[in-house]
């Protein structure tokens, strides 16, 4: 059976085609010729059901360690279908809402390997807030645990119902006005961090007193992470005049995105397809149940990455992206408006007797070692913490040059008291290490081990999101934190 992406023409052109021929033609007459205001609900309490699939086919091009000549280009192909209820939670200025994931499928076809992903049963109850800022657009947070990375990667996606109000919302337009896309709502609409340029129009093709139909068409280049991209963009709206509510959203993406050293490039065609309707039958967004859920946990957009294996858990900043782990070892790397900043190596190292615990003298000179055949690195620094987890932890700091550029390495040692340990590699340009610092200690402060015989359903001794985190009274609309 063909897919969109099997077609002899594209979406992008029969739309364009379309606009041209509707654009050539004068208005009918009639009620469709008048002046009207596209208004897109937000009112707190509103409750919908979502279906969404999001489609991508084409080339993801691998840039190892940021050298060109080393890119692999490898076919991909992704459905993703979500279901799900949202409760509107928020204002017109703060748009938030609660959702309820019914159902959450994906499938990954890269190359020759396939993966599949979806929400775990605790974390269907989702809060869900637009930020409006780059690199921080659409928060995702668990109301009950802490997403992981191929969570937020399935759920977070464009075309996302928060933004349709800020993209669609027009005083005094009639069928056949057009307008440029507010660029802000539109990096909004396509989870982009930064328009750097854009010839998007949107245009009312037609409106009745009960449905109104607008139209999105144009270039856009944007950057994504640390990443530029270059897209050509179509979507049709169709909105509920009565309601005041989006009703389909079609958009399709011919996209071309560069290699970074966060996330793979792609050249090929996304199409995402969204119905929405006024329901409010979801038992699980009743204010009782948000209350109970919500009375012992404060909601926090985190991350986790759990090792069952290595028996840890490792919660952190959704600005660090995983970009490689296994059982026992990740590498991380954090961008901060659209700048790569630093990256962090983790790995378990061996256990050590409980009743021989390594010191802080024995860590400074295990440094030493490793940093002596590089003649520019200098140890400055060393100090013993305690983890907000109640763990042993060492610190020290190395100074020197790599490719020229002067960088730091901060360097952690972080023990159970059975004698489970793990090691944290921080490296970081010297002249941002200052105002740096603060993040690499929320994430070592975010390591907690396993209680070994535990059993699978209490085995975290101290769980991210239980008794070691501050209380916060019940509050089904708090804004993630």
């Amino acid at each position: 059976m063909k897919t969109v992406f099997d077609r002899d023409y594209s979406f992008f052109t029969m739309f364009k085609l379309a606009v041209v021929l509707v654009l050539s033609v004068p208005c009918a007459s009639g009620y469709a010729a008048g002046k009207i205001d596209i208004k897109i609900a937000e009112n707190r309490g509103l409750q919908q059901k979502i279906d969404a699939r999001y489609e991508h086919e084409g080339i993801v091009t691998v840039d190892n360690a940021g050298q060109s000549e080393a890119a692999e280009k490898l076919k991909m192909k992704t459905v993703a279908d979500l279901v799900f209820h949202q409760r509107l939670t928020g204002t017109a200025k703060d748009p938030q809402a609660i959702r309820y994931y019914d159902s959450s499928y994906g499938n990954f076809n890269i190359h020759k390997g396939k993966s599949k992903a979806s929400l775990e049963d605790n974390n269907r109850l989702i809060v869900a807030r637009l930020k409006s800022v780059p690199g921080q657009r659409i928060q995702m947070a668990s109301v009950q645990d802490l997403l992981n990375q191929s969570e937020l990667n399935l759920i977070k996606n464009p075309c996302d119902p928060l933004t349709f109000a800020g993209l669609l919302s027009r005083k005094s337009v009639a069928p056949g006005d057009k307008w440029e896309a507010n660029k802000n709502a539109l990096a909004n609409f396509l989870a982009v961090d930064r328009i750097l340029f854009t010839d998007a129009k949107m245009m009312l093709k037609t409106a009745t007193r009960a449905t109104a139909r607008i139209y999105l068409l144009g270039q856009v280049d944007a950057t994504v992470d640390d990443a530029g991209t270059s897209m050509k963009v179509s979507a049709v709206f169709d909105i509920d005049r009565k309601s005041s509510q989006v009703k389909q959203v079609r958009l399709s993406i011919s996209e071309n995105r560069q290699a970074g050293q966060v996330a793979p490039g792609f050249e090929g065609k996304s199409r995402v397809n969204i119905e929405l309707r006024g329901d409010d039958s979801c038992k699980h967004l009743e204010t009782a149940n948000l209350k109970r859920l919500t009375q012992a946990r404060r909601i926090k957009q985190r991350l986790q990455w759990q090792s069952d294996a290595g028996k840890f858990a490792l919660e952190y900043d959704p600005r660090w992206k995983m970009i490689a782990s296994e059982n026992q070892a990740a590498i991380l790397r954090y961008v901060d408006d659209g700048d790569l900043m630093a990256q962090c190596n983790v790995v378990q190292l061996p256990s050590r007797p409980a009743s021989k615990p390594l010191t802080l003298e024995s860590y400074r000179k295990e440094i030493e070692t490793i940093i002596r055949p590089d003649k520019s690195a200098k140890l400055i620094g060393s100090t013993k913490i305690k983890t907000t987890q109640g763990l042993d932890a060492f610190r020290v700091s190395v100074k020197g040059v790599e490719k020229g550029v002067p960088v730091k390495w901060i360097y952690y040692h972080v023990a159970a008291e059975d004698g489970r340990r793990l090691t944290f590699i921080f490296t970081l340009e010297q002249e941002i290490a200052d105002v740096f610092q603060p993040s690499d200690q929320r994430m070592v402060n975010g390591l907690s081990f396993f209680v070994k015989d535990a059993q699978p359903a209490a085995k975290i001794a101290k769980k991210p999101g239980t008794s070691t985190r501050r209380r916060a009274k019940a509050n089904p609309a708090a804004a993630l934190r």
